[in-house]
């Protein structure tokens, strides 16, 4: 018996039926309530109209302040109800602004119902805002009666409080009637519904309980017991199907099982190098899984060669049949990138090896970031070593005593001057180079002018091309160039453009200047054009290198150490902007600054970036590319 009423069928029924005597019962108390509610909203707004009426008449009816309020008012609802009309059964009280009874219609009223909650509100000068609904004693007998009271104000105070009161039987009398009318009504819906749901529980238990038992005999390992045909009604409902399917997925399982097995342990090791570019190959050599990193590093060719087409340097069988968990990494030097290879065998349960699975990892970039540091690295220690055998050969000189005249010694020193000065300057470079790349530059901005601020320039390094009887002059008619920079830090870039123009441009050469505005754009630029040697175009994309020079001779002897401009392109990127180069071997060089232009809501405010915030993007400082 237990068993029979713990089956899906009758927890079906009694779920059924739980769900409608819920539905029924919520539905009934919420509309119980909502009548009531009703009913006692209808009585609050008669009384409320009752009172209303009364306090208009009797407004109209003081006309003298030396009446008697009471015997006005009682004259008032007598009038009223000679009238006719709901005030039958109403009872009425005159209140004080205090609370206080000056006059009651209908004989005394108890002193605890003058302390009510709705006669304290009328007191605080609040009307009642529902009907108070309690019970009273009267003459020995409990009944159910709704309050209520309002203020009735003049001259901006409380003249007197109404309070209204009357049964609210014919109320209750009315929802107990349809109360038992609901219940009936549940009741004979509840048993329809049970009654319903145990047929249509016992249609849905028959199917699965056919289930139940194959899949019982499944779990003893009797997959045969799938093949068998579902013993239904004949019906192609959901459970029906269910039962079908669940034979044909029998039937595939048993059949992926025996494959899952061999499958396992490679792509265990496929899915584990997915990262980087692989190619799978059998116990043959011949390729069976080739992925589009492999053919982006190796060439389209790979996925169709054997391994020793593919790696001719490589042995397969040794590569094959090496212990287990051996990894051999080889570095491949192709066409224009570098590829560092991992081999490692894959096998069976049984541990016999299947293949040979190769990942491809460019290292390309890594590779040349390493060059690029070794060349650093050098560069610098030429060109520290070189002034530092400068001053040790002129110093050893003088201690020697081999210089006893004055104007040789003084030479001598300035030599040495001249070139502490030059490892001075190229440590500064350093220095800043390495506050850029750690980002700690602080940038202060604020809107500046750069037409100015080139004309200032202009004037301060002219006497320096002056000297090498150049000429150095800015175009007239150039517009503001408002921007959000820091001036200081533009100035450096001007100065190692301006400086540069002069140092490789040679005696009668002229250096112009100008700048220009693109509103289209949202951008203004600086321009300073020379006529002097130019840059091979071969030369051009890596003049902005660290230490990188065209004519290393030329730039020692001009006292360059290679990073101006190095820092210059990184100054301009700091500031969202760009540096681009012109060149005519041998007809000159044309240096473009080009820069966001300042927003005009926010050139009232001056702003500092901190570079040193780790929040912040470093790729947030580079600017989308901008054409020519």
């Amino acid at each position: 018996m237990k068993k029979t009423f713990g089956s899906i069928k009758w927890k079906l029924v009694l779920l059924y039926a739980v769900l409608v005597v819920c539905v029924i019962f919520i539905s009934g108390i919420y509309i119980i309530g909502n009548i009531q509610q009703n009913l006692y909203q209808s009585r609050y707004q008669e009384m409320k109209y009752t009172a209303g009426r009364i306090s208009d008449t009797l407004e109209l009816a003081y006309t003298s302040n030396e009446q008697d309020l009471a015997e006005v008012f009682a004259e008032v609802v007598t009038s009223l109800l000679n009238e006719g009309g709901n005030e039958e059964g109403l009872l009425m009280y005159l209140l004080d602004p205090s609370g206080e009874l000056l006059y009651s219609r209908s004989g005394e009223i108890n002193p605890a119902d003058l302390a009510s909650r709705t006669v304290l509100g009328a007191v605080a000068g609040e009307e009642s805002r529902e009907l108070y609904v309690h019970q009273v004693t009267e003459n020995g007998v409990e009944r159910t009666v709704g309050d209520y009271a309002v203020p009735v104000e003049r001259g901006g105070e409380t003249w007197y409080i109404l309070l209204l009161r009357q049964s609210v039987s014919d109320i209750e009398a009315t929802m107990q009637n349809n109360t038992v009318i609901i219940v009936m009504a549940s009741l004979l819906a509840i048993a329809v519904s049970a009654l319903l749901a145990y047929f249509l529980a016992a249609g849905i238990a028959r199917p699965i309980q056919r289930l139940t038992h194959r899949t019982q005999q499944m779990a003893t390992g009797n997959l045969e017991i799938a093949s068998e045909e579902p013993s239904g009604t004949g019906s192609s409902d959901e459970i029906e199907e269910l039962e079908s399917n669940f034979n044909h997925m029998a039937q595939e399982l048993n059949r992926i099982l025996s494959e899952i097995s061999s499958e396992k342990n490679k792509l265990e090791t496929v899915f584990h190098h997915m990262a980087d570019g692989l190619v799978v190959y059998d116990v043959d050599g011949f390729v069976v899984q080739c992925n589009p990193a492999a053919l982006e590093l190796m060439g389209r060719g790979v996925a169709t060669e054997r391994f020793g087409e593919a790696f001719p340097t490589e042995h397969f069988a040794t590569l094959l049949y090496s212990p287990e968990g051996t990894i051999a990494e080889r570095m491949l030097e192709l066409d224009d990138h570098s590829v560092r290879a991992e081999f490692a065998a894959y096998g069976n349960e049984d541990g016999a090896s299947e293949g040979l699975i190769v990942v491809l990892q460019d290292v390309t970039e890594q590779r040349r970031a390493e060059q690029m540091q070794r060349e650093f690295v050098a560069n610098v220690s030429h060109e520290l070593r070189t002034p530092i055998t400068t001053v040790k050969s002129y110093v050893e000189t003088i201690l020697e005593g081999n210089v006893r005249e004055e104007e040789t010694l003084v030479s001598f020193l300035n030599v040495i001057n001249k070139e502490s000065d030059r490892m001075t300057a190229l440590i500064g470079e350093l220095l800043e180079l390495s506050r850029i790349d750690n980002r700690q530059v602080r940038l202060k901005m604020e809107e500046t002018d750069l037409t100015d601020l080139l004309s200032d320039c202009v004037r301060r390094y002219r006497i320096l091309a002056q000297k090498k009887n150049q000429t150095m002059e800015m175009e007239a008619g150039c517009p503001p160039l408002p921007v959000e920079c820091d001036r200081s830090r533009i100035e450096q870039v001007l100065r190692n453009i301006l400086m540069n123009a002069v140092n490789y441009s040679p005696e009668g050469a002229a250096i112009t200047v100008w700048s220009s505005v693109d509103h289209e754009k949202g951008e203004g630029a600086l321009h300073v054009k020379d006529t002097g040697m130019g840059i091979p175009y071969k030369e051009q994309k890596r003049i902005f290198e660290r230490f990188y020079r065209i004519d290393k001779a030329r730039s020692r002897s001009s006292g360059g150490t290679g990073l101006g401009l190095a820092i210059a392109k990184e100054m301009m990127e700091m500031h969202h902007g760009r540096i681009e180069l012109n060149s005519v071997p041998g007809k000159g060089s044309t240096f473009h600054l080009i820069f966001p232009l300042a927003k005009k809501e926010e050139t009232d405010e001056e702003e500092e970036i901190d570079l040193m915030d780790p929040d912040l993007d470093p790729q947030s400082w580079r600017p989308a590319g901008l054409g020519r």
